[in-house]
């Protein structure tokens, strides 16, 4: 549920199931486990709750501060392609959730004016200093991409996968040797992405794209 959140699928927190596990997690802690066996799956169990909730509070604090590095990413492809400064419109329709849209705009248009005060090029704005490179393809725009990230998230969700999502970027990686070959048999210039559902399994598929 937090990975929806997170790509934007979802609009709030799950905080109520969130709170419900927690109540769970604290009656059983009251229960005094006589099998040593029982007694430490439950402290496995609570470990890697522990370590879920530090991870979400970490990315909701980065969502708060724009410093967030799956929204940084969309932006500096964005700025790549058309430059400027960033609107509303343009951070919704690269998939920034619309519940953070205006704290994020303003953090990234303001670090846009200090990297021009400067005389640096305003790209490089809203890049973090250290971090993955901005996932480009040749062949697929990069609001091709935003749209398959959160088609991909959706499906994972459809089919139960509660693994941590895989960065954009990382996927991009994955896909270009598969884009590159799509393009060259079929002498095409672009591409587009599928995502189908198989057999309870997130699936990806490139075909060549000859729309005009």
């Amino acid at each position: 549920m937090y990975d929806s959140f997170f790509s934007g699928i979802e609009k709030q927190m799950p905080l109520v199931q969130r709170r419900e596990l927690n109540r769970l997690i604290t009656l059983t802690q009251q229960i005094n486990i006589g099998k040593a066996t029982l007694r430490f799956r439950f402290q496995s169990l609570l470990q890697r709750w522990i370590t879920y909730t530090a991870q979400w509070n970490r990315i909701q604090r980065e969502i708060e501060q724009g410093t967030y590095q799956r929204d940084l990413q969309k932006v500096q492809r964005h700025l790549a392609e058309v430059g400027g400064r960033l609107t509303d419109a343009q951070a919704i329709a690269m998939g920034i959730p619309a519940a953070r849209v205006k704290q994020f705009v303003a953090r990234q248009n303001r670090l846009v004016e200090e990297r021009e005060a400067k005389g640096a090029p305003a790209v490089s704005a809203a890049a973090p200093a250290k971090g993955p490179r901005s996932a480009t393809i040749v062949g697929v725009t990069s609001l091709q991409l935003d749209s398959f990230y959160e088609e991909y998230n959706r499906a994972r969700v459809q089919v139960g996968d509660t693994r941590p999502a895989k960065p954009l970027d990382e996927l991009a990686e994955r896909l270009r040797p598969q884009i590159e070959k799509v393009l060259a048999e079929a002498k095409a210039s672009r591409a587009k992405l599928q995502v189908t559902v198989e057999n309870g399994k997130v699936k990806v598929l490139a075909t060549p794209d000859h729309t005009r």
